[in-house]
């Protein structure tokens, strides 16, 4: 049987950000708790199959290949890593910026990991490596055109590399896109729930799933997908407690592996915890998708 979140008998949670100062009441925090304890042991359950979830129904969602339904402006919207580095040199960056800031009513969720994910992986760790890079390619720019210009064929190839390179990794040297970074983190900061579930427990959970490669991110060498994964389920789910409501979960992301998604279907594994634990419709739109649903 799913969970069902509106059968507590609980007072709100307090907010996750509170003015600075503020106290929260002996009975409240205490009641806070004891939610925040129930949810987090509902994930767990389906995250070790001691609750059921629909994989085959899911399975056979995933095969019907159907075109996305999720309606957005009912649906809870989850940013992921590659969204995020994506979204400010996007040529519809502004619109998204803007919607995700000003129009969109449902929960926006940037799961705590996909903090520590941003920097670890894209800025601090190869920052300089691919600014050298980036120095190299702007060489061979000048040289793919000088040979180009005295009749030497077969050199598009190279070109389309250097460009494809370029808007990969523009984010980490551009300073225009680096501005524009910082602008949509501050209007993240506003609006979005950053969740970080608790990590106690995980390790063994974690160690099993990539075993038997249950997505996410069994390909990776760490847990980063599957805790991006956990804490995206751990703020859905206190959102969901706390009466925000919404039928659908979009997860924003280019990520292209098959541990995800084929397209904008969700790994039907992924589908099933989703719809056991929230009862909500799951889908994966790439930035250009959710572009256009925006304009």
């Amino acid at each position: 049987m799913l969970p069902t979140f509106g059968m507590i008998d609980a007072e709100p949670l307090a907010p996750a950000c509170m003015a600075a100062g503020a106290t929260v009441p002996e009975t409240e925090a205490v009641t806070g708790t004891s939610q925040s304890d129930a949810v987090f042991g509902d994930i767990l359950s389906i995250l070790e199959r001691r609750t059921e979830i629909d994989a085959l129904g899911a399975l056979i969602h995933a095969v019907k290949a159907s075109p996305a339904t999720a309606t957005l402006a009912t649906s809870a919207i989850i940013i992921d890593a590659n969204a995020v580095l994506r979204i400010p040199g996007h040529n519809k960056s502004s619109d998204i910026i803007d919607y995700l800031r000003t129009v969109h009513e449902k929960p926006v969720v940037l799961p705590g990991q996909v903090i520590q994910e941003f920097w670890n992986n894209q800025v601090s760790a190869v920052g300089t490596i691919y600014k050298n890079i980036k120095t190299k390619s702007g060489e061979l720019d000048k040289e793919v055109a000088k040979a180009i210009g005295v009749g030497v064929a077969g050199l598009d190839g190279i070109s389309i590399a250097v460009d494809e390179f370029k808007k990969d990794n523009e984010h980490l040297f551009d300073a225009q896109i680096i501005q524009k970074t910082t602008i949509f983190l501050e209007q993240l900061k506003l609006t979005a729930i950053v969740p970080y579930a608790p990590r106690s427990g995980l390790n063994e959970i974690a160690l099993h799933r990539k075993m038997a490669k249950t997505p996410p991110g069994f390909k990776d060498d760490g847990d980063g997908d599957f805790l991006v994964w956990v804490d995206a389920l751990w703020g859905l789910s206190n959102a969901k407690a706390n009466g925000k409501e919404f039928d659908s979960v979009i997860l924003l992301s280019n990520d292209k592996k098959p541990d995800w998604c084929r397209g904008h279907i969700a790994h039907p594994v992924l589908y099933a915890e989703m719809r056991a634990l929230l009862n909500v419709h799951f889908e994966v739109w790439n930035l250009d998708y959710f572009a256009k649903a925006i304009t």
